[in-house]
């Protein structure tokens, strides 16, 4: 029944309702904006790991491709060291820069009082990697919101001159040679890696029988495109997995909404916040945006509702796997960018690693 007093999306409004764009430009640009934020919801940090984007000195700021924010839960220890010695390793390509990071709060004990056990051992965490950052709120399911908007603060105030941002959970395979052969084009991913092979086939069966040379180069020419293109840098890139669904009206399930909270009978289109990409521009515009947005529990939906207000339009791929994708062997991973449910650390570590031995990581 609850359906039916839903209001239709084409009026769909949510606060604030005001010019976000030019108060957005107000303060990107160093001025007082002339309408204050909604939604301030800044938290301080109990480790910033403020010099992970700089030099071996801390002073001068560092241009990564690619910076990794991996959302963690406190007490996961084996799943972050996994992530370090496989694919959050930072150092796995040595022509381009990727920096990682995760992202924790604090579990209740601490936020109460003196730092719990799990706590300490964190803080030695962070002491021997360098590569934890951790906000004073709440670490629970319904404060991944909170999670996810602070962690793109700390990447505008931290890490801003990296061309892209990876968000992803810590129970996630995934392919980070993948996710840079996808940013180079990702509308096309990955079919124009099964044009470039498919060339790579034509051009040496053409070099054997020497025939053809003309349309060889043309061949070779086009490759060389693929291979060597670049998103400009005011590219507003917000992908992953990309939902198109209704609110849940039912109050026996975990995702239930009610009317008073949502009331349109359908969300804008999503991307799943397991693992999303975000350019520099894109991550620039969703955080100014989320400070004049209302906050919403479900982290995925809130970032919906920023970049439909923003403007920004998310990119789906099928090579984001919200689930566990079937492993049958390395070639069925193929093109995978992310794959969910990786709760055992041993078996992505597995997996990972005869992937990559295969080239596919």
């Amino acid at each position: 029944m609850t359906h039916l007093y839903e209001e239709s999306f084409d009026n769909f409004q949510y606060p604030y309702d005001g010019d976000i764009r030019n108060q957005c430009f107000l303060l990107r640009h160093g001025n007082k904006p002339e309408v204050d934020p909604i939604n301030n919801q800044t938290f301080s940090y109990r480790h910033n790991n403020e010099r992970k984007c700089k030099d071996e000195f801390g002073q001068s700021p560092l241009n990564p491709h690619l910076v990794i924010i991996v959302k963690s839960k406190l007490d996961n220890f084996e799943k972050r060291n996994a992530i370090r010695n496989s694919w959050g390793f930072e150092r796995r390509f040595s022509d381009v820069l990727i920096k990682t990071v995760f992202s924790l709060g604090i579990d209740r004990e601490t936020h109460d009082g003196l730092p719990s056990e799990t706590q300490k051992l964190v803080d030695l965490e962070a002491e021997k990697y360098q590569d934890i950052i951790q906000f004073n709120f709440i670490d629970e399911y319904f404060n991944n919101t909170l999670k996810t908007i602070n962690g793109i603060r700390w990447c505008k105030e931290n890490c801003i001159r990296s061309k892209f941002f990876f968000f992803v959970d810590d129970d996630f395979y995934v392919s980070v040679k993948n996710i840079l052969a996808f940013l180079r084009y990702p509308t096309y991913y990955p079919e124009y890696l099964e044009e470039h092979k498919e060339d790579l086939r034509k051009i040496n069966q053409r070099k054997i029988h020497g025939i053809n040379q003309n349309e060889t180069v043309k061949v070779e020419t086009r490759n060389l495109l693929y291979l060597n293109m670049e998103l400009p840098p005011d590219v507003k890139l917000f992908a992953g997995f990309v939902f198109d669904t209704t609110p849940h009206r039912h109050k026996s399930s975990k995702w239930f909404v009610s009317l008073k909270e949502y009331k349109y009978d359908k969300w804008p289109t999503y991307v799943t916040a397991g693992a999303f990409l975000l350019s520099r521009e894109a991550l620039q515009e969703i955080y100014c945006y989320s400070l004049y947005t209302k906050l919403f529990r479900f982290d995925d939906v809130f970032l919906g509702i920023v970049a439909h207000k923003a403007g920004i339009e998310p990119i789906h791929s099928e090579e984001f796997h919200f689930y566990q994708h079937t492993y049958t062997g390395p070639a069925s991973y193929r093109y995978v960018l992310a794959a969910h449910g990786y709760d055992d650390p041993k078996e992505m570590t597995r997996v990972w690693s005869e992937v990559r031995a295969n080239g596919f990581a």
